[in-house]
């Protein structure tokens, strides 16, 4: 695919977005209920294209069989309301593949009514990504939904954490991890600053983004610590890793697991 792959056709409105699910539901043997996500949900596009000219029929039939087997760009004008004014439309780029072959039926003369359905692409690579800056939609994942993989991690309740709590670990053992797992595209780590904390480790599918210093002279809530947005969609896992380190002004090592920002 690339950034030129664009489906050449636009639909005759702005179609709704179905998305089909990527999680296991099930009833344990205690009658308790509990999911498990398989894959990332996928967004299915069903374009109707109405009284359209044989070119346009033509075009699509080859479209369909230049990408039956390959995925390409279907850009899609997605509503973004603010909370503190209007709405407006931005574009989106989606990965996507053909669902089913096009259909096709010639109702006057020239005249094509087309039914195509797209299917979003789960882990390709995109030309531009979706940015909660520029408006696109997003949603949080509190540390409560993500679990701890090594070491001792304290939830506590704190007015500057997202949501009011967070997770904390004193980072003295560099083996001590904790882990969110998401269904999206990229992502935006939250947490809040002090004086009293240290430096911790990102990592995104097992591989480091670096480090983020969480000192700061005056405390600052919680807040976009470090963005990461070229990520394809699919099942992601974000890690936080003891470090050991802090800022020489810090007056404590402890790190804190709080939130992730996850862009669907």
């Amino acid at each position: 695919m690339g950034a030129s792959d664009i489906f050449p056709l636009d639909p005759d409105y702005s179609l709704p977005e179905q998305v089909i699910g990527g999680a296991l539901r099930s009833v344990a043997q205690s009658g308790r209920v509990f999911q498990r996500l398989l894959k990332a949900p996928q967004r299915l596009f069903e374009l109707e294209l109405r009284r359209r000219p044989t070119a346009d029929a033509e075009q699509v039939r080859d479209w369909y069989a230049r990408f039956q087997h390959d995925y390409f760009v279907f850009r899609h004008l997605v509503y973004v309301s603010p909370a503190d004014g209007p709405g407006s439309y931005l574009a989106r780029d989606f990965p996507v593949t053909f669902a089913a072959e096009p259909e096709y039926e010639l109702v006057a003369h020239e005249g094509w009514d087309i039914t195509v359905r797209l299917m979003e692409a789960v882990g390709a690579a995109l030309s531009s990504y979706p940015d909660p800056v520029a408006g696109h939609a997003s949603h949080f994942q509190e540390e409560t939904a993500g679990f701890i993989v090594a070491g001792t991690w304290a939830q506590e309740s704190h007015a500057g954490a997202h949501g009011g709590a967070e997770t904390t670990n004193v980072n003295t053992n560099t083996t001590d991890r904790f882990r969110f797992v998401y269904a999206g595209y990229g992502f935006r780590l939250w947490a809040r600053k002090a004086a009293d904390l240290g430096i911790v480790e990102v990592l995104l599918d097992g591989a480091s983004l670096g480090t983020v210093d969480l000192y700061n002279a005056a405390p600052q809530a919680s807040g976009p610590r470090l963005t990461k947005l070229d990520v394809p969609l699919g099942l992601h896992v974000v890690e936080l890793k003891a470090t050991n380190t802090k800022n020489a002004s810090s007056t404590a090592n402890t790190i804190v697991a709080d939130a992730v920002e996850v862009i669907p």
